[in-house]
């Protein structure tokens, strides 16, 4: 449950742990986060929202649910996204082409 106060007016707004919605395949804290973060920024969910935010993250799996919740509340958006992960770093010093073309080896 999440208290907000505006201009003299106090709003308790229930988060998704307090509602009876509750979803196999979702993550359900990071759900809890994107809620807790639309009441920060004043534009709370109503309950068609929250289950618009689940069908949005059902195809994903529990971690990609999570990154995106994560990348919505960095970058301040009112929706969920698809995004991609970051990409992991390659650890070879030589690129693949370097290998396939490389005739030191004939010498």
């Amino acid at each position: 449950m999440v208290t907000l106060k505006t201009e003299g007016i106090i709003m308790t707004l229930q988060l998704i742990s307090d509602n009876q919605i509750q979803q196999d395949g979702i993550n359900q804290e990071a759900l809890e986060e994107f809620q807790e973060h639309r009441v920060e920024i004043k534009k709370p969910m109503t309950p068609l929202a929250i289950k618009k935010a689940i069908k949005v993250l059902m195809p994903f799996s529990l971690e990609q649910q999570q990154y995106m919740v994560d990348q919505a509340i960095l970058n301040g958006w009112r929706g969920l996204y698809p995004v991609d992960p970051p990409k992991k770093q390659s650890t070879r010093e030589t690129s693949l082409q370097d290998d396939l073309t490389d005739t030191s080896w004939a010498n």
